[in-house]
């Protein structure tokens, strides 16, 4: 199930769900940080307004921005298989 972000406050948020939220960021040499959440059973891409990938430009924007989204997990996962230089 994809996850819009401008849901994902409430998702986290939401009194149903147990734990924190596990943030998963794709790494993309040329198209950046694609944001997935996982919440322990299951991992939900996050999409824009447009229903592409949302994406960070850097690792210090994707820091910034999730900072202010409450029951994320302090630890954030870097997935870089598609790194490339």
């Amino acid at each position: 199930m994809a996850l819009r972000y401008d849901a994902l406050q409430d998702y986290c948020d939401d009194p149903a769900r147990t734990g924190d939220v596990q943030v998963i960021l794709y790494a993309h040499y040329w198209k950046g940080f694609a944001l997935a959440v996982q919440d322990g059973t299951a991992e939900h891409p996050v999409m824009d307004d447009k229903g592409r990938p949302y994406r960070f430009r850097t690792i210090e924007m994707a820091m910034a921005e999730l900072a202010n989204i409450a029951y994320l997990s302090d630890r954030i996962i870097i997935d870089r298989r598609m790194w490339w230089p």
